[in-house]
């Protein structure tokens, strides 16, 4: 053996003894410190909390009635009992869908994790033990090595391929059960009053609109194109807004600036600073530029700004539409068919999606073009791909210092300080390396959150779902592959240096380099060392989140050091919002280290489980009394990470393969295969399963006639109130100051001051106008937000002032309006109202769905429950009847509608609004109040009709209707006839002189009502036996019918399967007209 062969193995085995000695140490230092940070931040927490309500429980203050979480006493342990007893459905109702998707996927790892580890330490631990013991001498073994794989070879090792079976079984399970779980949340989610009551569950978002369909009318036509069988209620295109977002921005972040620069100036309100504040303009990083009066620059800056976004919302009147656009529906399953049928295609030259909350989307992105989107698309994966690149620099540090160990035997002061100072030595060990990884994740989700929204993602919930799969996929690899890599590159490098320094042969060299597989094994196992020390430090972070000991300290410092505006404590006392791309990728990063080491070393899932609970405890309670959602997305998150699982399993098949290899046979690692390919099969199975049934809402037709329907969005111009560009109606800052330092303004500002009393989120508040600005003077007792504001800021459906408001723009009832009149009714026809009536004609199928409640030879559709057809009712009944009796809630004998009247179907405006401009209220009720307001109505309306005897509705869901809230007269008996048997006449005797004219954009006046009575009396047509036909007037031409004709042979309507197809003879509409539409 030569000179230096004998060198390395002497070093390796000074090495191994090190090692022996230092790593059960750091794993004991790491652990006990840990525990006293935790114990501390739950103490500190229990005694700060009963008087810090503001910080520790803001939203009992700030939720909604229904929403409010329990509350809480004074006492140190007050807390403990309200969050271990409140139940996954009471969650639901106070945190939302996503928060408890967040709590459901932790309690699912540590179950998953509490059985894996219960597992392999009752099976794989003793094994090991009594192997090392019988086969591994003392000096190459220690106290926790001895619990692994590490020195286990030979037919000892099926154990643990058995086992990898066995885990791989068991994380099935537990995905499976939570998977159909959330489905059925997810169900009842939809399900729930908030969700279907809100706009944007049934709307839908078109982008990437051509030229020639921007506008509502090309909209509609782009509708009708793709022969969508159910009616839309409203279209809207979007309008250009220039630079006025950035003009708000820039002006909100001066008057943060001035709020800034005044407070500081005035932090001691009985004198004045002497020196008045001065900043910098027109340098870099404190470098040149022109050095100017703060409170002079910032006053100025803040006038030119609300001076010029003034004059651009003025001169947004005549502004261009934009390329994307909205259209609702009437009931939340037609929104979704069309969203699954169209999501992600490009038909008709656009692209369709499900359209999201509008505090959901990034306007900037959404006019992106689908080229630019590319293009950024691959600048950014670069920058990303650059910035990873240069993250493994501090990585490679953080890896070197967790293999310090192996450095003893080449670096003298390390040696030294470990033979000086062993328990110092051990402590930085198990400290250091898993703190700077913790630090240097801070920065990864703002780096991969700001390259998602550079390429182009439309909302910032699609961003959340882009950063939770990068970050945990970044994470994983950095923190986990590359840093096991790492640490054997280190070891390598230092060998080879002893062999190249003692001149060893190239085949010496070529020999040992043999041994780099068994290095790397031995590196891998060793390492779990390292994350026994980091689960410790994550279940202490969790604490310090509970506590936010950190927080308190960064408010209290900026308070004393800097003091802080009026406007920052308001925003402090708000509750934070949970980021949830962070917090599931570093879980997931748990999930990963705990399943790729259960079946080497069973002690890493242990831990993992217990991180798991403590951050399951932990985040309950913040996510109930702490944080909220920033927009509820019904956990959307939920087969991401269900995804990551998956991979996260396939890493462990991988490792364990590689084990097999390395210590025993590169055959035997085959046996690996089964549960490999097994995780492709359940993943096939799983998509096939569950994957339509939660993303979409598709119930059956029983369930669907009995959901509301909404049919008022155009005339109460809802959807562009939704969707209209947030720049258009946002209010600007106003200064905020204290009402104390209101006796110094005349110091920094001369002339006149005038006060007044203005309004802040509602309530009255005293203003000073001096030096051209209005200054927001807050008491004490005015810091706190406002509850109510709160409230309307988080109504995620709640109106806002419409895009037309701003523009006065006037509604009309043909075409020829220009681009960019959004809302209003436009001459589309009857052809969405034709397609209500086919569907309405079809009724329920008997084919019972999956997704909903199981349709039975005795379930009817809602409209045909409520028809008299003499006792015989049906499904196979629907065609005939609804053509010879109209729905109930349409039409009934005492010529009233409580289910609401025709005219307040799909784009129906009343008569008054025709041709005039419509005077849209500044700021709408949300659907909250407006449903109020509809109840106070129907309670006069059915006082009314007490004190007229007349016979009010029994139906509840006709009350509930929507449409109950139209004013327009209903047609008579005759009006109802002559509606069962031509469309057209149906639409006279229900619209009235609102319904658009046959010639297009002529000067042809509107149609006139038919007045009840006009037709000679006769039999009523509800008195007549079944089939029978009322007797024509004298003189009176036969209406003709209305035939549905036979599709086109050569139609390629996505919507085939949901309904009739075009005429023959290529009508637009659908189905051939009984009259001339020239």
């Amino acid at each position: 053996m030569s000179s230096a062969a004998q060198q390395i193995n002497q070093i390796a085995n000074e090495y191994n003894s090190k090692l022996n000695k230092v790593a059960p140490k750091a794993v004991g230092i790491q652990l006990a410190l840990m525990a006293a940070l935790g114990l501390t931040a739950i103490v500190s927490f229990s005694i700060l909390r009963p008087n810090n309500s503001v910080v520790y429980q803001p939203k009992v203050k700030y939720s909604e009635d229904e929403k409010r979480p329990p509350k809480l006493g004074k006492g140190l342990t007050s807390w403990v009992g309200p969050t271990f007893r409140t139940d996954e459905q009471q969650l639901l109702t106070t945190i939302g869908l996503d928060a408890v998707t967040y709590l459901r996927f932790l309690k699912m790892c540590r179950n998953a994790l509490l059985v894996t580890a219960a597992l392999t330490c009752a099976v794989l631990i003793p094994l090991d033990v009594i192997y090392n013991l019988r086969n591994v001498t003392s000096k190459n073994r220690n106290s926790l090595l001895i619990l692994t794989i590490s020195k286990v070879r030979g037919s000892w090792l099926w154990a643990h391929v058995t086992m990898t079976y066995v885990l791989t079984a068991v994380v099935f399970y537990f995905i499976w059960v939570n998977y159909d779980q959330m489905v059925k949340m997810r169900w009842q989610w939809f399900r729930s009053d908030e969700y279907q009551n809100t706009l944007h569950a049934r709307s839908i978002m078109v982008t990437q609109i051509q030229k020639r369909d921007r506008s509502d009318e090309g909209l509609f036509n782009l509708l009708r194109t793709l022969q969508i069988p159910y009616p839309t209620t409203a279209v809207h295109i979007g309008r250009k807004v220039g630079t006025l977002p950035e003009l708000i921005q820039r002006h909100n972040d001066a008057v943060r600036a001035l709020e800034g620069v005044l407070t500081s100036y005035f932090k001691d309100p009985n004198r004045v600073a002497t020196n008045r504040p001065t900043m910098r303009v027109g340098g870099w990083m404190g470098m040149g530029g022109k050095k100017v009066d703060s409170i002079d620059y910032l006053t100025q800056k803040i006038q030119r700004f609300e001076e010029r976004i003034e004059v651009t919302r003025q001169g947004i009147t005549g502004a261009k539409p934009e390329n994307y656009g909205f259209a609702s529906f009437e009931t939340v399953p037609y929104a979704h068919l069309v969203a699954k049928k169209l999501e992600g295609k490009k038909k008709g030259d656009a692209r369709w999606d499900l359209a999201p909350s509008p505090q959901d989307i990034i306007w900037d992105n959404l006019t992106m073009h689908d080229n630019s989107r590319r293009k950024n698309k691959f600048f950014g994966a670069i920058l990303l791909v650059v910035f990873c690149i240069f993250y493994l620099i501090p990585l490679a540090a953080a890896s070197l210092l967790a293999n310090l160990s192996s450095l003893i035997a080449y670096v003298k002061f390390i040696r030294d300080w470990q033979n000086n100072y062993p328990t110092l030595f051990a402590a930085f060990i198990g400290v250091v390396p898993s703190l700077l990884t913790a630090l240097l994740q801070l920065l990864l989700p703002v780096v991969i959150r700001a390259i998602a929204s550079m390429q182009g993602a439309i909302t910032h919930s699609r961003a959340d779902r882009v950063v939770t799969a990068r970050y945990s996929a970044f994470v994983i690899i950095s923190q986990f592959v590359i840093f096991t890599l790492l640490g054997v590159v280190v070891q390598v490098a230092m060998k080879l240096y002893v062999e190249i320094d003692a001149h060893s042969s190239a085949s010496e060299i070529w020999n040992y380099l043999k041994t780099v597989p068994d290095t790397l094994q031995n590196t891998y196992i060793i390492q779990s060392s390292y994350w026994l020390t980091v689960f410790p430090l994550r279940g202490a972070s969790a604490l310090f989140d509970l506590a936010q000991l950190i927080a308190l300290l960064y408010v209290w410092i900026r308070t004393r050091l800097f003091g802080r505006t009026p406007r920052e404590i308001r925003e402090w006392t708000k509750p934070p919002e949970f980021d949830y791309p962070v917090y599931y990728s570093n879980h997931l990063l748990m999930v990963a280290v705990a399943l790729v080491y259960a079946p080497i070393a069973p002690l890493v899932p242990l831990f993992g489980c217990f991180a798991f609970t403590v951050s399951y405890w932990v985040y309950k309670y913040q996510l109930m009394y702490v944080n909220t959602t920033r927009v509820e997305t019904g956990g959307r998150l939920w087969n991401v990470c269900i995804n990551r699982v998956l991979v996260c399993v396939v890493l462990m098949h991988a490792l364990m393969a590689v084990t097999m290899g390395l210590t025993s046979n590169w055959y035997h690692s085959i046996s690996i295969a089964p549960p490999f390919i097994g995780v492709f099969v359940f993943k096939f199975f799983l998509d096939r399963q569950f994957s339509d049934r939660f993303r979409w809402y598709v119930p059956s037709q029983t369930e669907l006639a009995e959901l509301r329907t909404h049919h008022a969005d155009a005339r109460k111009n809802r959807l562009e109130r939704r969707f209209g560009h947030p720049s258009m109606f946002d209010p600007l800052f106003t200064p905020m100051l204290h009402r104390k330092i209101e006796h110094l303004l005349p110091t920094i500002y001369h002339g006149r001051i005038d006060q007044t009393r203005g309004t802040l989120e509602g309530k009255k508040v005293e203003q000073n106008k001096i030096g051209g600005l209005t200054f927001d003077l807050l008491e004490e007792s005015q810091l706190a937000f406002d509850r109510n504001a709160y409230l309307h800021q988080r109504d995620e459906d709640a109106m806002t002032i419409s895009s037309a408001t701003q523009l006065h723009a006037s509604p009309g009832t043909g075409p020829g309006m220009g681009p960019g009149s959004a809302g209003r009714y436009v001459d589309g026809g009857d052809y969405f109202n034709t397609r209500r009536e086919q569907y309405l004609q079809h009724g329920a199928s008997k084919n019972g769905s999956p997704l909903g409640t199981p349709i039975d030879d005795m379930d009817v559709p809602n409209e045909l429950s409520r028809m008299p057809t003499g006792g015989t009712m049906g499904p196979s009944s629907s065609t005939d009847q609804l053509i010879q009796y109209p729905p109930s809630y349409a039409v009934n004998s005492f010529g009233s509608q409580p289910g609401g009247s025709i005219s307040s179907y799909a784009g129906h405006h009343p008569t008054s609004s025709v041709g005039s401009t419509a005077k849209y209220p500044s700021v709408a009720p949300s659907d909250r109040e407006e449903e109020h307001l509809h109840k106070q109505q129907q309670q006069q309306r059915r006082m009314s009709a007490m004190d007229f005897g007349v016979p009010l509705p029994s139906s509840p869901h006709a009350n509930y209707s929507a449409v109950s809230r139209s004013r327009t007269p209903s047609p008579g008996p005759d009006q109802a006839y002559r509606a069962a048997r031509d469309p057209r006449a149906s639409f006279e005797a229900a619209f009235g002189n609102s319904l658009p004219s046959r010639h297009a954009g002529s000067e042809q006046p509107p149609m006139h009502h038919i007045r009840q009575g006009s037709l000679p009396p006769g039999p009523s047509p509800r008195s007549l036996p079944m089939g029978a036909t009322p007797p024509r007037p004298i003189g009176a031409a036969t209406p003709p019918p209305f035939i549905p004709h036979a599709p086109m042979a050569n139609s390629a309507s996505p919507f085939a399967a949901f309904g009739p197809r075009p005429t023959g003879n290529g009508s637009p509409r659908g189905y051939e007209e009984p009259f001339d539409r020239r």
